[in-house]
């Protein structure tokens, strides 16, 4: 429990409270060392689920202990999408309402412990995980504006118990866990408890292994980020040969680390498989494409590039939209927040439009067809759609989106929120 008095003060700290065992193990423990540091602000939050019977009555179980502890408690209702399992939607509203309940600064303590992780693990196992996925559940992360914590994760379910022991203090058991309907049931039921009668510290020794897995994921993670920095350091676009001359695992592992720096889900391994056999056999002039849910890779002047879905959304709609060239302003392809002045320094009135073809901006005196200007630098084709020009009567004052350029006698500043992309901001 060393680490419980290792914490740092922050704004709030949260603690997710089930009602039952370990949640208020953990509250109690917490109770007690908030009493050494002052600034620190302590609460209980309780997902209501609504999922059984039951539920009602854990949500009295967790205001009977806030009150014994002298803790306010949150409760939290939530619904189900129904769009996965039980126990990924249960699990996606929880951690859903976790996250907009902390704010900047807070900490959120679940009380996740030694068996939880050893179950984790192999319930991962059975999945097909990979090392991060083995790696079980990371004491530490960030969640949403503040940070998750799992103090109790080095504990056994045996120092719980005895830490609870002699406390005169309510909590329930949640009579779903009898069950082996759930896939963590079943584990814990049919297969740990087996393992723990012939290898009693089989649970210490699976989180031991769990803990070594991470620390190879996060070397793994070193090697990723130098490999991308040596292709550039650009996580949208990544140059075809240079890629291809990593080994496969390399290959696979610097594409998932840009997936993720770019906030995109990565394709399932197979897919992901496809995607390097058809960039290995790829030729200069051949394009690629390759799709997953919510994201696409494409090949194009010997780049890979890796798209969220989006990005490449064009619009077909004839639309135009009154603009003084300085407020973020909304547009069918996503927000402008450029700014985009004459150099004389009066306000003009602009209208922004998406580009229809045959538009010329004027350039070091020169008139130049837009059409040119997209190929010369390199816009690819998917991204010419998303194209905003904004005119100033007849004439084009500059050229926003994937594209930024101003005409002779205007200034363009890029809007802080533009990713390196170039994007008309989502």
């Amino acid at each position: 429990m060393a680490a419980l008095h290792a914490r740092a003060a922050s704004s709030v700290l949260w603690v997710a409270l089930s009602g039952g065992r370990d949640s208020t193990c953990l509250l109690l423990l917490a109770a007690r060392v908030v009493q050494r540091y002052p600034d620190i602000i302590l609460r209980a939050v309780h997902i209501h689920h609504g999922l059984q019977p039951a539920a009602d009555a854990f949500v009295d179980t967790a205001r009977c202990v806030c009150e014994q502890l002298n803790v306010p408690l949150h409760v939290e209702r939530v619904s189900l999408e129904g769009c996965g399992g039980l126990e990924a939607d249960a699990r996606r509203a929880r951690y859903g309402a976790f996250e907009a309940l902390l704010a900047p600064g807070d900490t959120l303590w679940m009380a996740h412990h030694q068996e939880d992780q050893a179950e984790t693990l192999l319930y991962r196992l059975m999945r097909g995980s990979g090392v991060r996925g083995l790696a079980g559940m990371p004491a530490r992360r960030a969640l949403g504006k503040g940070w998750l914590e799992r103090p109790l994760l080095d504990a056994s379910r045996h120092e719980i118990d005895a830490c609870l022991a002699g406390e005169a203090i309510v909590w329930c058991d949640d009579p779903t866990n009898d069950e082996d309907i759930q896939d963590r049931n079943y584990l814990r039921h049919q297969i740990m408890t087996p393992l723990a009668k012939r290898w009693p510290a089989a649970a210490e020794q699976m989180a031991r292994s769990a803990t070594y897995l991470r620390e190879a994921d996060e070397l793994l993670q070193v090697l990723a980020e130098m490999d991308l920095a040596a292709l550039g350091g650009a996580p949208h676009r990544l140059p075809r040969a240079p890629l291809c001359h990593l080994s496969r695992p390399r290959q696979r592992l610097v594409i998932d680390t840009a997936l993720k720096r770019l906030g995109l889900v990565s394709p399932p391994r197979n897919r992901l498989d496809t995607l390097l056999d058809q960039l290995a056999r790829a030729g200069v002039d051949r394009q690629m494409q390759v799709v997953w849910p919510g994201a696409q890779a494409r090949l194009w002047r010997e780049t890979l590039f890796l798209l969220a879905d989006s990005e490449l959304h064009s619009s077909d709609q004839v639309w135009s939209i009154e603009w003084k060239g300085k407020t973020p302003v909304e547009t069918p392809l996503g927000t402008i927040s450029d700014r985009l002045q004459p150099l004389a320094g009066h306000e003009d009135v602009l209208i922004l439009a998406p580009r229809a073809g045959g538009e010329k901006l004027r350039l070091n005196g020169q008139h130049r067809p837009l059409k040119k200007l997209l190929q010369e630098h390199g816009i690819p084709p998917w991204q010419r759609g998303r194209i905003v020009v904004a005119w100033h009567g007849n004439s084009l004052a500059g050229v926003l989106g994937p594209l930024p350029l101003a005409a002779d006698g205007w200034t363009l500043e890029r809007g802080d929120a533009h990713a390196d992309s170039g994007c008309v901001d989502q």
